[in-house]
């Protein structure tokens, strides 16, 4: 029996979000989350976003989700079906550590900074040093 867990995250533009999915080595399909809505302004419309591992191909089913709710995305996954050879935790740390890297790099490149050093630290974490020239 299945059973879909929503996990809230901080995770509110879509651009960044693919950035990060590809920059973690998966691919993703993208859905309209309400295609036959009729509506003045595109911007209401988000995508709903199914995550795949490029190296599997367990019957094409996504190993999970982003929705969109309540101005963020939110994770929804299915432990039970959960088919990726990572923990699920570890999963989220990278995704919200890289979606945060590429938002530092995204908004410091609108702003005219540009990454001049970087350095990933024996705990994980990344140091960044940005510049405007």
């Amino acid at each position: 029996m299945s059973h879909f867990s929503k996990i809230k995250t901080s995770i509110t533009d879509l651009g960044v979000l693919k950035k990060t999915i590809t920059d973690l080595g998966f691919h993703y399909k993208t859905s309209l989350s309400n295609p036959n809505e009729v509506s003045s302004e595109l911007i209401d419309h988000k995508d709903t976003l199914f995550i795949y591992d490029i190296g599997l191909n367990k019957n094409d089913l996504p190993a999970c989700s982003f929705e969109w709710q309540s101005g963020q995305y939110l994770i929804i996954v299915d432990f039970l079906l959960w088919n990726l050879e990572i923990d699920f935790n570890y999963f989220m740390d990278r995704l919200l550590q890289q979606y945060a890297y590429n938002t530092v790099i995204d908004q410091g490149s609108f702003q005219g900074f540009h990454r001049v050093e970087e350095n990933i630290l024996s705990n994980g974490s990344i140091s960044l040093t940005l510049q405007r020239f």
